[in-house]
C-alpha cells in the first residue's frame, strides 16, 4: 500500500503544526503528505512546508474544504487516501493498524476507526464508540453501522483511490455534511467497511454551533435528503438509506427546534414526515408547543435512545 495523506488547511497557522507532527510521528510513515492551502491569509503554508521534506504544499484560491480535499485527491500519487483536517490529530498507530486491517481483508476498499473528541484542548475521557463492538473488524453495511450511531468522521478514513473514480469526489459548495454525502455514496457501491475499534485520532470540536449557521444550512438539509433518495434508489439501496435518512432528519429537526427555528423544523416534517417515526412527529409537536419542557424530554429520550443504540450495535456485531 502507498498511502497519501491529504490535509485541507485554511488560516490554520495556530493548529497545523500539531496536525503535521501527528502525521510525521506515525509508526507506519505516510508515503506522501499533501497540504492544500485553501487561500489562507496567514502563514499556514510556511509552517507546514518547513516541517519535513516529504510535505508538498499546494496553493489554491479559497474555495472551501470540499474543493481543497478534491485537489489533494487528484494530486495524490498513492493508491490509498487518508484525510486529516489542519486542526485535528492522529495517534502514532493510526496508519499502521488500519493498513494491517485492510491488508488482511483485501476485499475491503475503505475503512475507519474509533476516535476521541476534544473541546478547548481538553480530550474526552471516553472514545466516541464503545471499545469493542465487532469481532470481525468490519461492518457488513456502513449504512447499518451509521444508523447504530457508528458514523465515520473524515479524520478516521482510509480509502482506496480508485473508489473515487466510481463514486465521484466531495461535492463543491456544500456548507455542511459534505463528508456524510460522500460516505453514503461509497456505501451504496461498497457496503462492507473495515473498522478499528481502538481510538486512533482526536477530533477538536472548538467551533460552536449557532442558530445563524443552522439557518444558513437549512436548504442543505432538504437538498441532501432529496439528492440521496434518488442516488440510493438508482443504486438499489433506497431501503438501507431510508433508515439513515430518518436518523439524520431527527437530529436536524431537534437541532432546529433547539434554536427556536420552528418554521424550518415544521417544513422538514411536512416534506419528509413519512421517513421519520410517528412518535418523533408527536415529540416535535410537543417541543414546539412547550419549549420550556425541552430539558425533561431530552433526558427521557436520551435514556431511551441509549438503550436502543445498544440493541442496534449488538445486532450488527
Amino acid at each position: 500500500m502507498k498511502i497519501s495523506v491529504v490535509i485541507a488547511a485554511y488560516n490554520a497557522a495556530e493548529t497545523i503544526e500539531r496536525a503535521m507532527r501527528s502525521i510525521l510521528a506515525q509508526t507506519r510513515p505516510a508515503d506522501e503528505i499533501i497540504v492544500v492551502d485553501d487561500g489562507s491569509e496567514d502563514n499556514t503554508s510556511q509552517i507546514a512546508g518547513s516541517m519535513d521534506r516529504r510535505i508538498r504544499v499546494i496553493h489554491q484560491a479559497n474555495a472551501g474544504s470540499s474543493v481543497a480535499r478534491n485537489t489533494g485527491i487528484e494530486a495524490a500519487s498513492g493508491d490509498w487516501i487518508a484525510f486529516l483536517d489542519a486542526d485535528d490529530e492522529w495517534f502514532p498507530e493510526k496508519l499502521r493498524l488500519q493498513e494491517a486491517l485492510l491488508d488482511a481483508n483485501p476485499e475491503l476498499v475503505w475503512g475507519y476507526c474509533n476516535f476521541f473528541t476534544a473541546h478547548s484542548g481538553i480530550i474526552s475521557k471516553k472514545a466516541v464508540f464503545p471499545s469493542r463492538i465487532s469481532d470481525n473488524d468490519m461492518f457488513d453495511d456502513y449504512l447499518h453501522a451509521y444508523c447504530a450511531g457508528l458514523y465515520a468522521w473524515t479524520g478516521t478514513l482510509l480509502i482506496q483511490k480508485r473508489v473515487f473514480q466510481k463514486t465521484g469526489l466531495f461535492v463543491p459548495g456544500m456548507k455542511r455534511g459534505q463528508d456524510t454525502d460522500l460516505w453514503f455514496r461509497i456505501a451504496y457501491l461498497y457496503p462492507r467497511v473495515g473498522y478499528v475499534s481502538a481510538p486512533l485520532a482526536i477530533y477538536h470540536r472548538d467551533t460552536p454551533n449557532s442558530s445563524t449557521k443552522i439557518n444558513i444550512h437549512y436548504q442543505f438539509m432538504i437538498d441532501h435528503i432529496e439528492r440521496h433518495l434518488q442516488l440510493s434508489e438508482q443504486a438499489g439501496r433506497k431501503q438501507a438509506y431510508l433508515a439513515g435518512a430518518s436518523k439524520m432528519l431527527q437530529d436536524w429537526i431537534r437541532e432546529l427546534v433547539q434554536h427556536r427555528q420552528f418554521a424550518e423544523a415544521n417544513d422538514l416534517l411536512i416534506r419528509f414526515g413519512q421517513i421519520v417515526p410517528a412518535r418523533f412527529c408527536r415529540e416535535i409537536s410537543w417541543r414546539m408547543k412547550l419549549p420550556w419542557a425541552g430539558s425533561m424530554v431530552d433526558f427521557y429520550l436520551k435514556s431511551k435512545d441509549c438503550l436502543k443504540a445498544i440493541g442496534r450495535r449488538r445486532s450488527i456485531e
